[in-house]
């Protein structure tokens, strides 16, 4: 069986240490135990895995941070990046999951877990973010089936939120039921809270699915070895199907749908071109691809960071591109990677560097990447998801480190 394994890792910053809590399924009403997840909505209870981080070390990259820097095509401004709080990971009966991904939608972040090395136990938190300097848990879930003991291993999350009626939710990951990857669509209620155990599930080519994308009703889906590029309607009704070999990542905007494979990297708009681009050769990575306007940022492993122009029939040689990090003498070149990386609408770029630690950029009008700074984190970073206001950092096994952004 090929699993996808993502390594549990640590952030280290310069803060005071925080207690970590165990979150246990009881039987108040606010608490569901049904056939195959654990839903908990216990406000109480939940936030018991959050820790609120005061007077924390402020990290300013920009203009006002690097001299150099000079205004025009999208470097015009400075942003300060403040550790806010700390979220720990869910636990079963001992078994402490590893965030996977994460996705920010409007006021909410979502973020999956899964379990490393052969077991699957899976779960997808709702945070709160509408407060600053205060996120909040709302609604926890654990896929696991107490009588027989299986679950399901959850890789990505996307939603389609909505302020007025009930938010959609879809994720993908691994079925140990099925022994198959699998997509599945839950309703979520009008807090924004898991609520019940109906949903409408797709079983996927391939053993994982890697990366979900909710856009114009449509859900897009890749899976790993033996799968590719699934499109599926907003009912989870197949639309089509691509072969793709180690699919990893996928990404949509108005003009353009791509997707990354690996073994070694490949950019795919599909039924129109693909190209081999390299990086991405460990078959048991996570990379990420991000589409900021006609430009793809690809998170390729041992070969960093690149951007690419996809507008036209054939993508371009790249346009700019960011290193891996520097490998210290004496450690694995394999902890210093470019897994993961997210981009805001305003041209910040957040890059997940393995041991590395996070790296900030920015990009402009032409899809030129300047590397901005490092935060010094003192561990590994291999997923990051951001937006103008927060960054959130995996931790594997640790949770995720919250960040408030603030653009002087």
């Amino acid at each position: 069986m090929n699993k996808i394994l993502i390594l549990g890792f640590a952030i280290i910053l310069i803060v005071t240490g925080c207690k970590k809590n165990n979150n246990q399924i009881d039987d108040s009403s606010d608490k569901k135990v049904s056939k195959n997840m654990l839903i908990d909505n216990n406000l109480n209870s939940l936030n018991k895995r959050i820790s609120l981080v005061e007077n924390a070390p402020a990290f300013v990259f920009g203009d006002t941070a690097k001299k150099t820097m000079k205004s025009g095509k999208g470097l015009t401004s400075s942003v300060t990046i403040q550790l806010i709080a700390a979220l720990y990971p869910p636990e079963y009966n001992g078994e402490v999951l590893q965030a996977s991904h994460v996705r920010i939608v409007d006021h909410y972040a979502f973020v999956t877990y899964n379990t490393q090395g052969p077991r699957y136990l899976g779960g997808v938190d709702v945070v709160d973010i509408s407060s600053p300097n205060a996120p909040e848990l709302v609604s926890s879930v654990l896929f696991i089936n107490i009588e027989t003991n299986k679950g399901k291993d959850v890789s990505s999350v996307d939603v389609k939120f909505s302020p007025s009626a009930k938010s959609i939710l879809w994720i993908t990951g691994a079925d140990e039921t099925r022994d198959s990857a699998f997509a599945e669509r839950y309703e979520l209620n009008s807090s924004n809270q898991f609520e019940s155990d109906q949903s409408v599930n797709f079983s996927l080519k391939g053993y994982v699915g890697t990366d979900i994308r909710y856009y114009n009703d449509k859900v897009y889906v890749t899976s790993g070895t033996g799968g590719g590029l699934t499109i599926l309607d907003n009912q989870m009704k197949e639309i089509s199907f691509t072969n793709i070999e180690n699919a990893r990542s996928v990404d949509i905007n108005k003009d353009f749908e791509i997707a990354l494979g690996g073994n070694p990297g490949h950019l795919y708009n599909p039924g129109i071109w693909d190209r081999e681009i390299g990086g991405s050769a460990d078959p048991e990575a996570k990379s990420i691809l991000r589409l900021y306007n006609k430009f793809a940022l690809v998170a390729l492993g041992e070969e960093g960071l690149k951007c690419y122009d996809v507008s036209s029939d054939i993508p371009s040689t790249v346009i700019s591109s960011l290193p891996r990090p520097a490998v210290p003498e004496g450690d694995s070149p394999n902890d210093y990677v470019t897994n993961g990386v997210s981009v805001c609408d305003n041209g910040w770029v957040y890059i997940a560097n393995g041991a590395g630690g996070l790296d900030i950029a920015q990009i402009d009008t032409g899809g030129k990447l300047t590397w901005m700074g490092n935060v010094k984190l003192g561990a590994s970073v291999n997923f990051v998801e951001a937006n103008a206001n927060y960054v959130f950092v995996a931790r594997g096994v640790l949770g995720l480190k919250i960040l408030k952004v603030t653009e002087n």
